[in-house]
This record gives C-alpha cells, structure tokens and sequence, in this order.
C-alpha cells in the first residue's frame, strides 16, 4: 500500500478518505482617503475605534458657521493575511476554516489582531449537487461575496451599496421623521457609526441548505443578523438565532457568456439602542425584534472574450415601527473589466445610492439621506502566476454631504 502523501500544504491519507489541504493569500494595502472619511468603511469600525480628537473636532466644527469639514482623510497601511484549510471525508462531507490576521473588518490605523472569519462544515450528497451547511460563512445575500477579494474583483473597496455608512444608526432609534431627517447633517454621531445597506461580506453563523438543477442553484439559510450588521453582531448570540435573517438566493448560468442571480432578506437590523425610543405614540408594544431590514437584489455577469460586464440592483427597505412608513433606497451599480495585454488588465465601475422621500419633515416629501455616485477606475498587473498588484480609486459626491477621494495600491501573493 502507498504511503499517504504529504506536504508542508496538503495531506492525503491511504485510502483517500481524508484530504486536508492549506492555502492562503497575502496582501498589503496602503490607501489615501480624502475628507469625510467617515463616509466608508475604512478607518474604524465604530466610535470606539475613531480618535475622540477627531469627534470633538468636527463636533466644533458643527458649531460654527459656514464649515465645510466633515471630518479627516489621511494614508493607511493595511497588511491582509488568510489561511484556509480545506477538509474532505469521503464525498459527502467538507469542512472550511478560514484563520485572517488584519486590522479590523474595516481596516484603521489599529493595532493588528487575529480572528476565526469562517468556520463551517457542509453535508452533501455525492455530487455536492444538494445539502446542508452550518456556522460561520458569508451570508448568501448579494452578488459581490462570490467574488470578495478574488481575480474576479478588480477595485480595492467593494461597490457603494457594501460600503457607504448611511446615517441608519444601530444604537439610535429615531423617535420621528422630522427628527430623522437631520441626522444626515451631523456626520460624526451618526454617519460615524451608520450601516452600509450590505456591510462588506458578512461572515455570520447560520445554517443553510442548498441545491443544484441542471443550470440552476438555489439557497435558503438562516443568519444571525442582517446584512446591513456590523461586525460586533456576528458573533453567537442566542437571542440573535430566535430572530434570525432569512435569506433566498438563486442563480442562473442562462448560457456559457450569462450569469443571472436574484436573492433575498428579511431580519431584524436594530440592535440594543442607547438613545431614542422603539414604542410609537398610541401603539402596541415594540422591540427591537420588530425593525426589519427588508431586501432584494438582482444581478448579471456577461463574459465574452477578454471582457466581463457585470451589475447589480438593490432595493432595500428599513422598518421603523414608531415612523408610519419604512425608510427605503436603491443601491445600483455596474463595472467593465478587460484583460489589456498578458498580465495586464483595466476595470471601471459606476455607482449609485438613490434615498427615497419620507413624509413628515420640515417640507413635503424629504430624502432621508444625500444621494450618492461614486466612479471607480483601476490597474492590475500580475507580476508572477500567484502575484501581482492593484492600482484602484474612487471619487465620490454625496451633495450637499460632500465629496470623497481614495485611492490606493494592493500588492498580493496567493500559496
């Protein structure tokens, strides 16, 4: 009998039963972000992550007139490391462990600190066509997990609707429209710790099933938390697992060149609130439970070539219980790729985040929030087989909330 084959990356036992296999990726990322940086998810991950000499400063700033600083940019160094083991038993059985040493989901000046980002294990049948997974993965809503830091995403940031802070506040529940509507104009208390209607990848605990007929494949998963959660959220949480985020998703391979996915979410998104009250005037009995973020996307990718099309529609609807009407906006974007010459490619992307009126504001009919576009460009160059970098930017306006620019260089190794 042969021996079982071994490896600094990889095990094999006699009979094949049992294969464990070890890759990862490197990266290291230095960005500059012009000013209101706090518009993103770069710099911090909440209040407690942000200088408090840089809320107090844009705090004065708010207290005198005609000042148009909203808060402060400045270079980052983000250094990335992932290590995934990959576990087979039999045919039927796989696990995944991803191990990410970084600074914070959204990447700050911070210290640098370790975590589990991913922890599953999946049953199937033979031909992974049908089965069950569970613990901790990203959630299935959306298109841009699929492709979150792979060849198949060209820009250092993700699109608009995984990435702007909207003033939606996890902590503060609005005690009335008119109220709500200035949030949008005090950025370093609510747009600081805002959500983005998808927060990056969320790699939340849940269970999920899944299957696969001929061209079609769908998903049906319970999360702990809503997309739009931060990372504090993610976490096991019994309270969380009796109110999950249900999540449907299906996709389409319509031909080789056409790729077509629909998904969808409903779950609480408020979490334990500080300031503000849950109960409408007159009303029943509320709890947070009773805020749901409610969901659909859409999204296309078209390959012909050495080109790729992609784009993707979210409509996104935010309950409040104690405001008659839910707080609604569409998030839309769509990005070219083409590989240029051997190892050199080019990506653009445009976005935009439409907020939706409300009644009940100091005029008729008032977004809750500024409108925003951002127009991406970006440069990548695969210097080896598993190395290379990216050259991406962004500029961004949001109106009256002000512009943004970043832009950066990603150098990364795959092993």
């Amino acid at each position: 009998m042969a021996d079982p084959e071994r490896g600094w990356d990889r095990y094999l036992s006699r009979s094949g039963f049992l294969q464990v296999s070890l890759s990862g990726q490197l990266d290291l990322e230095t960005i500059h972000v012009g000013r209101d940086r706090w518009a993103g998810l770069v710099g911090g991950e909440g209040a407690d992550s942000i200088p408090a000499d840089w809320v107090n400063a844009c705090a004065g700033c708010h207290q005198t007139e005609n000042v148009e600083q909203r808060g402060k940019g400045g270079e980052f160094i983000f250094p990335r490391l992932r290590v995934f083991t990959d576990i087979f038993v039999g045919d039927q059985v796989y696990a995944l462990i991803e191990l990410r040493g970084d600074r914070g989901h959204a990447p700050s000046d911070g210290s640098l600190r370790g975590r589990v980002e991913q922890a599953y294990l999946r049953v199937s049948n033979a031909g992974a066509s049908f089965g069950i997974q569970a613990g901790r993965f990203a959630s299935p809503f959306g298109s841009y997990g699929l492709r979150h830091l792979t060849g198949a995403d060209p820009f250092l940031r993700p699109p608009l609707g995984y990435d702007y802070r909207t003033v939606m506040n996890r902590s503060h529940a609005p005690g009335g429209a008119s109220g709500f509507l200035t949030w949008q104009d005090w950025p370093e208390f609510f747009r600081l710790t805002g959500v983005p209607p998808v927060w990056d990848v969320p790699y939340q605990w849940g269970a999920m099933a899944f299957g696969a007929v001929g061209p079609v494949a769908v998903k049906a998963a319970a999360m702990n938390s809503a997309p739009s959660s931060a990372p504090d959220a993610w976490g096991i949480s019994s309270d969380r697992f009796e109110h999950p985020s249900w999540v449907a998703a299906g996709r389409c391979r319509a031909s080789p060149s056409l790729e077509v996915g629909v998904s969808y979410n409903r779950g609480p998104w408020l979490e334990e609130i500080t300031a503000g009250s849950i109960q409408p005037v007159g009303g029943d009995t509320r709890s947070r439970w009773d805020f749901d973020q409610e969901m659909w996307s859409a999204d296309f990718s078209f390959a012909r070539g050495e080109s790729v099309l992609r784009g993707e529609v979210i409509l996104d609807s935010w309950a409040v219980p104690n405001i008659a009407d839910p707080f609604k906006e569409i998030a839309y974007h769509v990005e070219a790729q083409r590989d240029l010459i051997a190892g050199v490619s080019a990506a653009a992307r445009v976005g935009y985040l439409d907020f939706r009126r409300v009644e009940g504001g100091s005029g008729p009919n008032e977004d809750w929030d500024y409108d925003v576009v951002r127009v991406e460009g970006s440069v990548g160059y695969r210097i080896v087989r598993n190395g290379g970098l990216l050259l991406s930017g962004y500029w961004q306006d949001a109106g009256e909330g002000g512009t943004t620019t970043l832009g950066g260089l990603r150098l990364w190794w795959a092993f």
